[in-house]
Formats: structure tokens, sequence, C-alpha cells
């Protein structure tokens, strides 16, 4: 009985990531072709089917465990379904962001890119099969910790999002006001602010939980295992980002190409290190999820090396002219740009200095 309930809860997973491709193609022609509003409601219809469905999955998969050790266990304990819970805490940001922030449906391809990558990125050979929880996983810290985590994996994702379309605007290689007016480089800058404005604090929250499970399950909070490091470099990628935002005015190109080696470090963190670990044996303590392989790693390398380079390479000529046409525009009265009214002048001032 418990083992045609699992393979049901698979079965579920596989038309979960059938809707979730199916809705970012619809999402695609709704921001490309059919931009009429209902094709947009249809196209939200089939994300939100999906992700009843994902619920649905993720419930299952907690009572198995709950049958299993007679106690509740978040079902993020190995790599395939770390990279199913990422993906499913993903869409419901958006959902919030698309209601609260975004207030348009033409972003929904471009922010279920990570997700879509993240489902795709499990159907690769890896294992769904439920592992057997070694004691530090059978925690109560695990759901707390994981989920502060996993929460500001998702916003950091959907700030990715929107950085890499700020340099494809910028670029430009794509002028997003065609589909929306309102989809300008002061749009995308500041909607991908307010994102790792929520994030970076459930990412300072989750380092800490991490901590405070690290000394109860191996009686210290902090001992420099390559996850812990590449969790506290990511913070201070992230830390360098708001700094340089708030107190210098770095806004615009720059800030989007800092903003992308902050999410590729997120990535190490998240998947890297355990990748490295299985490679080269490093005996990290937390690469208890396995999957994936050299080419991974040459993806996350370069998703850094990349944008590092280009920090120090001088700004296109045509990026910096679109962000004087944009950035200096007084904004428009929405959710995202009164929220960071205060900052308007630092930004002027920031795009004047560059363009020197």
């Amino acid at each position: 009985m418990e083992a045609a309930k699992y393979v049901a809860g698979l079965d579920i997973y596989d038309t979960v990531m059938f809707g979730y491709f199916v809705a970012f193609f619809t999402y695609a022609l709704h921001a490309f072709i059919l931009r009429r509003p209902g094709f947009g409601r249809f196209a939200w219809l089939i994300l939100a089917c999906a992700f009843v469905l994902h619920t649905a999955f993720l419930i299952q998969r907690a009572v198995f465990y709950y049958q299993q050790y007679q106690g509740f266990v978040l079902p993020a304990t190995n790599m395939f379904e770390a990279l199913g819970y990422f993906a499913w805490l993903v869409v419901l940001v958006y959902f919030v962001c698309e209601a609260l922030l975004l207030k348009t449906r033409f972003l929904g391809v471009f922010a279920l890119l990570v997700p879509v990558a993240a489902m795709a990125y499990t159907a690769t050979g890896m294992s769904g099969d439920p592992r057997e929880l070694m004691p530090s996983l059978k925690s109560y810290w695990l759901v707390f910790h994981i989920t502060a985590m996993f929460l500001s994996y998702a916003a950091l994702a959907l700030a990715f999002s929107f950085a890499l379309m700020y340099l494809i605007c910028a670029s430009g290689w794509r002028n997003l006001e065609r589909i929306d007016p309102r989809l300008n480089l002061r749009f995308l800058d500041h909607a991908s602010y307010q994102l790792i404005l929520f994030a970076f604090p459930a990412l300072t929250l989750g380092i800490f939980l991490g901590a405070v499970w690290a000394d109860e399950a191996w009686g210290r909070p902090w001992g420099w295992d390559p996850k812990e490091t590449w969790a506290l470099i990511t913070w201070l990628i992230y830390l360098a980002y708001l700094h340089l935002r708030i107190q210098r005015g770095w806004v615009g190109y720059r800030s989007a190409l800092l903003n992308i080696v902050g999410f590729a470090a997120m990535l190490i963190t998240f998947i890297g290190v355990n990748l490295l670990d299985s490679l080269f044996g490093l005996g990290s303590i937390h690469a208890y999820a396995k999957g994936g392989g050299v080419f991974v790693l040459l993806v996350l390398g370069l998703a850094v090396l990349i944008p590092v380079t280009m920090q120090f390479l001088p700004m296109p000529d045509h990026a910096l002219v679109n962000e004087q046409d944009q950035l200096t525009q007084q904004a428009p009265v929405d959710s995202v740009n009164s929220a960071v009214a205060s900052t308007s002048s630092k930004d002027t001032t920031a795009i004047h200095e560059r363009s020197r």
C-alpha cells in the first residue's frame, strides 16, 4: 500500500513538471504574442493548477515520512526533494510578487525560468526515492532552517530574473516597454532591489538557525564546513550589494551584475558544494544531497566568472545611454517606485558619476 502511494506521488510530480513547462510557454505566448488579458489569466490558471498539484505532492511525501518516522519531516532531505521544494517556493513568491509588486503577468515567463530549470534538473536521472534519514535530519530545526534558507533563495531567484532582464534591456537586445510601458529599466532595477531587501533578512535568519541546529547536532555552531563557508560568501556578496546601493548609490548595470554574482554564489551554496564533495571528496558534513556532475559545476563557475569580469570592464555605451534615459526619469507612481522613492536622488547621482 505504501509503495503504491509512493508511485502515485511520483506520478503527481511528473504532472507538476509538465504543468510548469506548459505554464512557462503559455506565459511566453502571453508576453510576446498574445497580449490579451484573458490569455494572461489562462496562463496564471495553468500555473496555479500545477502549483496546487505540487503542493499535493509535497503533502504526500510529508505523510510518507511521517508514517516512517512518526513525526513531521520537511520533504527536502535529498537533492530531488530540495530542488522541487525550491521550485515550489519560487512559484509561491512569484504569485505574491505578481499580485503586490509587479501587478502584471507579462513577467511570468522570466520569473518561471528558475523553477522550470530546477524541475528539469530533477529529470536528469536524479533519484526521487525517499532516503533513509541520518540522525541530524530528524530534527524540528530542519523545517525552520531549510524554509528560511529556501524562502530567501526563492526571492533571490526572482531578483536574479529581473537583473538578467535589466542587462538584456540595457544592452538594447529587447525592449520590454513594447510589452508593457511599466517594464523599463527603473522598474526592473527597483523590483530586483525590493526582492533582495526581503531575501537578505531571511537569508540571515536561515544561516543563524543553521548555526543553532549545528550546535545541537554536532556540538559547534560554526565549523568552516564548505557549505557553511559558501553560505557566508553568499551573505557577504548580498551585504556588499545593499551597502553599495544604499551608501554609494550603486544602481543599474553594475548593481545587476553583482546581483547575478550573488545568485551564482547562492547556487554554489545550494548544489555546487554537494557536487564538489561527490567529485573531490571534500568531506562536507552538509553534503547529504547528491546529484549533478562536472557540467553543472562548469556552468556555475562561468556564472560567477563572467559577471565578475564584466564588473571591471567599461559599461557598454548603449547601456549607459539607456540608463541615462530611464533611470534618471521621474518614477511612475506604482508600488515599486513609491517604496524606493527615497533612493531616487542617489540613483540619479550614481548615473551622472558613471557618465563622466
